[in-house]
């Protein structure tokens, strides 16, 4: 039987304890980790606005419905929450900042857009005033000769006022000849563009807010119509009807569609797990086989130093090579450039090990519980585009993070289908690798080697 001073011995422990700050502190900690994913909103989404409408003078009156509309969306507080609208000139500046993935989605308006969905009414107006004109050209014609067959006017002087007449339809009809030219009723045409390699997120969010712009368009347009016909007591006939209150419509474009076994858009975030994972296994061991090695004199060290680093690249080579190969044969999913992104992989593999091992050098083990929570911290934060984001992982993690560059890599190449070339993304694994080599220099070269077996888990 334990006595009680047995009993309370372990109550004397400080690791008794020690598990309710713990438990508390990991609760925190993770929770922050996925706090990206806590009901994240989109705020100042980029959209981009090509209005090449030129408008059009009639009645009097100049009209820009592409002026009107981007105003109306501009104004419209709730998109506002949401959507950043950005004035872009033409579509040849529109694909350039598709290309540097400025944009998620567009609105563009053609150059004749006011032209066409006023065509409609303007060909009733037309219609009416013409057959108006008619009528009173028939009635006064029909009056001018009852009043010659009842001896008002005589036939010389009848005669004379038909010649004025038709000279004064001849300078009217030269003098508004365009006005007179047959009006072709065709319907404008809004078109939506949306970049889903961009981001699939992004991309379904700006889809929906833009998918009802074919009805907000029109309802401005056929108001217009109704208020212009009333105005001028023109009535529309039923068949017409349509092609006055639906003068627009919408053609919806996808770039960089996202295809069938590629993740749902989410490559990056798919991606990034097994590689870093893989990465940091590489790196423990790479760095208990210099620990453990004997090392004692510098030049010794030194020279593992270089050998860790070559045996870094070959793993990084060939796990890059087997892994995709495991992932897009095996598991299915589809790259379009196989080759191209296997290098980048590799590249940033090779980054990640040279990284981990040049913290370890000055670390050790007490690394481990960093990098680990790196993962965590990067998980939720590669699922959601940025404008999804706090500004707190906007500005202060986002433009740190390895992990961000390497998702971005990986979108150019397997979405946008983008070639491999010295970019940001390459160059930050570059520039991650050539840190962890020279800080594995620096510590080879000042810290003596230890022998504590306490570097290796039991």
């Amino acid at each position: 039987m334990f006595n009680k001073e047995d009993n309370m011995k372990i109550l004397k422990n400080k690791l008794y304890y020690i598990p309710l700050i713990v438990g508390t502190l990991l609760i925190c900690i993770m929770s922050t980790a996925f706090y990206p994913a806590f009901n994240p909103k989109p705020k100042e989404l980029p959209i981009a606005i090509v209005n090449m409408d030129e408008g059009l003078e009639t009645q009097g009156k100049d009209m820009n419905i592409g002026d009107t509309f981007t105003d109306k969306i501009r104004n419209n507080k709730d998109l506002n929450e949401t959507v950043d609208f950005i004035n872009v000139k033409d579509k040849d500046a529109l694909q350039k900042g598709f290309d540097n993935n400025e944009y998620y989605s567009a609105i563009v308006i053609p150059p004749h857009f006011t032209e066409n969905a006023t065509s409609a009414m303007r060909s009733e107006i037309q219609t009416a005033k013409k057959a108006e004109a008619k009528a009173k050209a028939e009635n006064a014609q029909a009056d001018l000769q009852a009043k010659v067959a009842s001896g008002a006017i005589p036939p010389q002087q009848a005669q004379k006022i038909v010649q004025d007449m038709q000279k004064k339809m001849k300078d009217m009809q030269k003098e508004n000849a365009n006005l007179l030219k047959p009006i072709a009723v065709k319907k404008g045409q809004l078109e939506v563009i949306i970049n889903q390699g961009a981001s699939s997120q992004a991309a379904a969010i700006s889809d929906k807010m833009l998918s009802g712009m074919d009805d907000s368009i029109n309802k401005i347009i056929s108001q217009q119509a109704v208020a212009q016909l009333d105005k001028n007591n023109i009535k529309v006939v039923a068949s017409d009807m349509d092609a006055i209150m639906n003068p627009v419509t919408v053609k919806h474009t996808t770039l960089n569609q996202i295809k069938d076994h590629q993740g749902n858009g989410m490559a990056g975030m798919l991606l990034f797990t097994p590689i870093w994972m893989g990465s940091l296994v590489t790196g423990v061991l790479l760095f208990f086989a210099f620990r453990t090695s004997g090392l004692v004199t510098q030049g010794e060290r030194l020279k593992a130093t270089f050998m860790q680093a070559i045996m870094a690249a070959i793993a990084a080579i060939v796990s890059s090579i087997l892994g995709v190969w495991f992932i897009t044969q095996v598991l299915g999913f589809y790259m379009p450039d196989i080759t191209q992104t296997t290098m980048f992989i590799a590249i940033s593999m090779f980054g990640f090990i040279m990284l981990i091992l040049g913290v370890m050098a000055w670390l050790g083990m007490k690394a481990i519980p960093i990098f680990v929570l790196l993962l965590f911290f990067s998980m939720q934060m590669l699922t959601l585009p940025k404008q999804m984001l706090n500004e707190f992982y906007q500005k202060y993690v986002l433009t740190w993070n390895p992990f961000g560059f390497y998702a971005d890599g990986l979108r150019e190449l397997i979405y946008l289908h983008k070639d491999l070339t010295l970019n940001i993304p390459v160059l930050v694994m570059v520039g991650i690798a050539c840190f962890g080599f020279a800080s594995s220099l620096l510590a080879a070269a000042l810290r003596k080697h230890s022998t504590k077996r306490a570097e290796v888990p039991t």
